[in-house]
Order: structure tokens, then C-alpha cells, then sequence
């Protein structure tokens, strides 16, 4: 089941940094400087369009963007300030 997870994660990771890739937003890849496989609100600070809409994206609230979280970023209206 783990495994399953891993390769769903690495998919989802690699869908995000290539559908960002048009733009000038960061990728997954490129704000997941320590390689946890998730995303820190330190970290997203890196990426104004990230840190934005951090609290929005992270639907399980346990204040990091994994794969999936990330990845639903491009859908999101974005965050009012």
C-alpha cells in the first residue's frame, strides 16, 4: 500500500512541475528544498503564488502541501490577502 502511495505521489509530483512549467511558478521539485515529499509554509515562501494560497490547499490542515495538495493549487482561485 505504501508503495502504491509513493508512486502516486511521485506522479501527481511530476504532473504539477510539468503543468507549472509554462509559467514562471516554482515546482514541487524546486520548493521541497529538504526532499520530504512535502511542502512547508517556509518553503512556499520561496513562491508568492504558493504561500497565497497555502492555508487553502493544505485540506488536511496539518500545515504542510503534499503532492496532491500541491497539484490542486492550479485549480484555485486565488487567495484573497
Amino acid at each position: 500500500m505504501m508503495k502504491k502511495h509513493t508512486l502516486t505521489a511521485l506522479a501527481l509530483m511530476t504532473v504539477s512541475g510539468l503543468a507549472w512549467a509554462g509559467s514562471s511558478a516554482a515546482s514541487f521539485q524546486d520548493l521541497d528544498t529538504n526532499r520530504d515529499g512535502q511542502i512547508t509554509l517556509d518553503e512556499a515562501k520561496k513562491a508568492p503564488e504558493v504561500k497565497d494560497k497555502f492555508t487553502q490547499a493544505d485540506a488536511n490542515k496539518d500545515g504542510k502541501l503534499d503532492a496532491a495538495e500541491f497539484a490542486a493549487l492550479e485549480t484555485m482561485p486565488k487567495a484573497a490577502k
